[in-house]
């Protein structure tokens, strides 16, 4: 499978399927891989050009050292994988955490992006307990310390059942997330690491109004992870972005989304 190597020693791990004329570029969720849209893109291979990436700390794609990602890094590494395939236009698709991706490579090459589609978009609307997990260095410290030492963090769960102040739905995603090792450090990985790809509300207007860009961002009306009504508020807010609700659950929100996805990338 091809990669990109960047002179720090990162590396980003991408599969191409696929052979049509129309380019998709995907970035999948959380605790996920390059697979995550394989049944809604296989379906599809004769019409489009799919490129699928790991996200780092996902699957085979690497990043070096403890700084976070900043935007300049993920504009390199992007630039190294559009030298090496030759793309000059393409659409973006992206789900979760991996919407932070989406739009960071969206800022960075406005002018070769036709549609940008983000389904359960993370990193535009405020989160107040990942900002507080991930900014303050002592917040982050205590996070990591919870990840490593994982008692204090089945007791606050146990709490947080007992008193009901979360929704149980959250509460039993946020246990799957965090039941081993290996995934607690993933969750403080991608957390801390991922925090500097954001975008605010004036950053998509200026996509959308100024480069011209189709935006749609699709919620899922059972979603707890990322609700509905967030996504919707911002709609509200600027009525240039489209918007697109589904009967679904964070982890169905892929699964459901296929054919919806597929009639806005054949608008481009």
């Amino acid at each position: 499978m091809p990669e990109v190597h960047h002179q720090a020693g990162h590396s980003l791990y991408y599969r191409k399927t696929g052979s049509g004329d129309t380019v998709v570029l995907w970035f999948h969720g959380f605790g996920q891989n390059h697979q995550a849209f394989d049944k809604i893109t296989e379906p599809h291979s004769q019409e489009f050009t799919h490129y699928s990436f790991d996200l780092f700390f996902h699957g085979n794609s690497v990043w070096v050292g403890d700084g976070a990602i900043e935007k300049q890094d993920w504009k390199e590494l992007i630039q190294l994988f559009l030298d090496q395939t030759g793309l000059k236009n393409f659409s973006i698709a992206s789900f979760s955490i991996g919407c932070r991706f989406a739009v960071a490579l969206a800022e960075q090459f406005p002018d070769r992006i036709q549609n940008l589609i983000m389904l359960a978009p993370d990193g535009i609307q405020f989160r107040f307990w990942y900002s507080f997990a991930t900014y303050p260095y002592l917040c982050r410290k205590l996070f990591q310390r919870i990840v490593t030492k994982p008692a204090f963090w089945n007791r606050l769960l146990s709490f947080l059942e007992v008193t009901r102040l979360i929704d149980r739905k959250l509460l039993r995603f946020a246990q799957r997330q965090m039941d081993t090792q290996q995934k607690r450090n993933q969750v403080y990985q991608s957390w801390v690491n991922f925090r500097h790809l954001k975008c605010n509300k004036a950053g998509l207007i200026l996509l959308a109004e100024v480069h011209k860009i189709s935006i749609t961002l699709i919620a899922g009306t059972r979603d707890k992870v990322v609700p509905a009504r967030l996504i919707q508020k911002l709609k509200n807010q600027k009525p240039v972005l489209d918007y697109h609700s589904l009967n679904a659950s964070h982890n169905e929100l892929i699964g459901m989304s296929g054919e919806h996805l597929y009639k806005l990338l054949q608008k481009q």
